[in-house]
């Protein structure tokens, strides 16, 4: 078996309703303006409960919903909300407190370029240089918490401004990433060994390993010198290929090689270990080498069905049904989108079914209801930009 059957559940037979969606994001939306306290943010759910408290990151704190509502206010159909959540941002403004641990998605970077997103660039620069520079050497090597994450941030910085300090700061960063590749035996392929939780392991998925990795250097491809973007091509392939498990037309990545984290040798198919999150990653790499991969990740995603877990992104539905879109985009077969979109409507159900059994909604991002209404308003548009990966400062 290429993926844990009982991880999943089958794929429930609803068909496609727009207005749903429309109506289950203004739902999520609705909820999270109404529920909003300056004093304790959101309520924590159960089942982030030991988590949440007290955070303002992206992953599971404040700063992922604060995110999320924004993004989608932007879109005209949501727009709307604007005026109530300019008086959240700055009651959140007002209490937030700075974060000197520099990661991306689980310390003070995110916060900080939120920041960046309702105040402008120029008043936290300074922060934001240094805590780029405080990652760049972080043996971490993963996108939550180390350089991959942060480069990212300097890319979309650059993105923003222009200003040359970010193109060479993301720059810098690839090359140490480069310098800090491993060849492992056990692969026989060139990888990443994290220095993470107090354990050492080469990881391959999105979140903590090479996909994440390789996805944040795709990101400022064109920061990059013709030579290099030759020899990162030729490593990434390479590097995805040698450990990929491969059968009857469909793939799958173990979780790490070699040397496993206790209780983390699972097979698992989800966004943050496993083809879904390698598809994501991935599904912008600059030339066709690995779209056998690519398509046998998607329809493995595809035939497991949704997750058990619940709706969410890291280690639900919508996370798994972005690499559906994300195969969408990159090969314009309509089959795709219609795939993901039936993902769209049994994460609907999954999240009426939490919400019933719990009496309430989940807040954070990238577990919870926000990353959700994130994933149907892309499914509408047939957009695949997954939320503070592919992009961060909204239109």
């Amino acid at each position: 078996m290429l993926f844990e059957p009982d991880r999943h559940e089958p794929l429930r037979e609803i068909a496609w309703d727009e207005a749903a969606a429309r109506t289950c994001i203004q739902a999520i939306l609705r909820d999270a303006v109404d529920c909003f306290s300056a004093q304790g943010i959101w309520p924590a759910h159960p089942l982030d409960r030991s988590s949440t408290d007290g955070r303002d990151d992206l992953y599971l704190g404040a700063s992922g919903t604060l995110w999320a509502l924004n993004h989608l206010a932007s879109n005209e159909d949501f727009a709307g909300m604007k005026a109530e959540l300019a008086d959240i941002n700055q009651a959140w403004l007002a209490r937030v407190e700075r974060d000197d641990e520099p990661g991306l998605l689980s310390a003070g970077s995110g916060s900080l370029l939120l920041r960046a997103m309702l105040e402008g660039i120029e008043p936290v620069a300074k922060d934001l240089v240094r805590h780029i520079d405080a990652n760049s050497d972080s043996p971490v090597l993963e996108f939550m918490w180390g350089s991959p994450g942060t480069m990212t941030a300097a890319a979309w910085l650059f993105e923003q401004t222009g200003n040359d300090i970010w193109a060479d700061r993301f720059r810098r960063d690839a090359r140490r990433l480069w310098d800090r590749l491993e060849f492992v035996e056990e692969a026989g392929c060139h990888l990443w060994v994290q220095h993470l939780y107090g354990r050492v392991a080469p990881f391959l998925g999105a979140v903590h390993g090479f996909a994440g990795n390789a996805f944040a250097v795709i990101h400022g491809w064109a920061l990059l010198s013709p030579v290099e973007r030759s020899r990162w091509s030729e490593r990434i392939g390479e590097s995805l290929r040698a450990t990929a498990i491969v059968g009857d037309g469909e793939a799958n990545w173990p979780q790490s090689i070699g040397r496993h984290r206790p209780g983390r040798h699972s097979l698992l198919l989800q966004h943050c270990h496993g083809a879904p999150g390698i598809v994501t990653c991935l599904a912008g790499f600059p030339d066709s080498s690995i779209d056998d991969l690519l398509s046998a990740a998607g329809e493995l995603t595809w035939r497991a069905g949704p997750l058990t877990k619940g709706p969410g992104l890291c280690h639900g539905t919508a996370g798994n049904g972005y690499a559906l879109l994300k195969f969408y985009r990159r090969t314009g077969e309509p089959l795709w989108l219609e795939r993901a979109r039936h993902f769209a409507m049994h994460a609907i159900a999954q999240l009426e079914q939490d919400k019933a059994l719990h009496g309430q909604a989940r807040y954070p991002l990238w577990t919870g209801d926000p990353g959700v209404a994130i994933y149907l308003a892309n499914c509408i548009a047939g957009s695949d930009k997954f939320p503070t990966m592919d992009e961060f400062f909204s239109p």
